[in-house]
């Protein structure tokens, strides 16, 4: 009988070497090294994923959102703002407007320089004419939420929320985009960078998709002037963000709303709270606020 040597498409055929099966006992190493490594990457991935993912349902220490479906684009050119009114003092401009049946109270530094702070913040420090909860931080190991520069120093690094604040040189820059060249900037200029849910971009609401109602606020963008503009009702996210956009706030960034601590002074030097009676700030190593000084 003749020998078949044509090969059907169907069959594997192994060319020289021994004709007896090799066993796969001699390579068992290979496999168990090739499983560790998936295994490995499988925690990594994972582990990444829950450094940038809000697990806390406490109003004192997160905006309480969700995932952002409007589509955004980084901002082409920052519009660095700085509140400078020579024929004003330092101080902060208070106004209250209705919005929808929902009552805003506008605040407005003038004359201050706004930083970042982290810690235990006093609230006998008068050079310190406003002050509210920035980043959000995890409840089950205290860390901030997000891509966070302190002074130049890189504490934090996330995309899950698209909102964020730049400082550099006492002068501020409010915007929305996946990606910003601004960590980078602040870390090599010793400047400020903290990442929120975005409010509005361009004139335009930004959606998120939270179901629950909390009293809010948010850095925004007014006339060409930085602001935080607050709600003591409960509101939603959506609700809130569109009642930014009535205001004509042309950027804004959602802070730490809820029970968060936070104050301001009067023309009086007074200390106001945004929570009537909320003058005891929770214990966090990370608890970071958004600080306005005097000049």
């Amino acid at each position: 009988m003749t020998e078949k040597h044509d090969i059907s498409e169907d069959e594997i055929r192994i060319i020289g070497g021994s004709k007896h099966k090799p066993s796969g006992r001699k390579h068992w190493w290979i496999w168990a090294l090739l499983a560790a490594a998936i295994v490995a990457v499988a925690v990594l991935v994972i582990e990444l994923q829950k450094d940038d993912i809000q697990t806390s349902t406490d109003d004192t220490l997160t905006t309480e959102g969700g995932e952002q479906t409007t589509e955004v684009m980084e901002n082409a050119t920052p519009q660095w703002l700085d509140n400078i009114d020579n024929s004003l003092p330092s101080g902060i401009i208070l106004s209250d407007t209705i919005i929808d049946s929902l009552h805003l109270r506008v605040l407005t530094p003038i004359n201050t320089t706004p930083e970042l702070y982290i810690g235990k913040l006093s609230e006998s420090d008068t050079d310190i004419l406003l002050a509210t909860m920035a980043a959000d931080i995890r409840r089950d190991n205290g860390k901030i939420v997000g891509a966070y520069v302190y002074g130049g120093e890189p504490l934090s690094w996330g995309l899950s929320k698209r909102g964020y604040c730049a400082i550099f040189d006492g002068r501020m820059t409010i915007g929305t985009a996946d990606n910003s060249p601004l960590f980078e900037q602040a870390t090599e200029q010793g400047g400020y960078f903290f990442r929120q849910y975005a409010a509005v971009q361009g004139g335009n609401a930004v959606e998120n998709n939270p179901e629950n109602a909390a009293p809010r606020r948010a850095l925004c963008v007014i006339a060409s002037r930085y602001c935080i503009v607050a709600s003591d009702e409960r509101v939603t996210m959506n609700d809130f963000s569109k009642a930014l956009t009535k205001l004509h706030a042309s950027e804004a960034i959602y802070l730490v709303g809820g029970m968060a601590h936070g104050w301001w002074r009067d023309d009086e030097g007074h200390i106001k709270h945004f929570i009537e009676g909320n003058d005891r700030p929770i214990n966090k190593k990370y608890l970071n606020y958004i600080v306005f000084r005097k000049n």
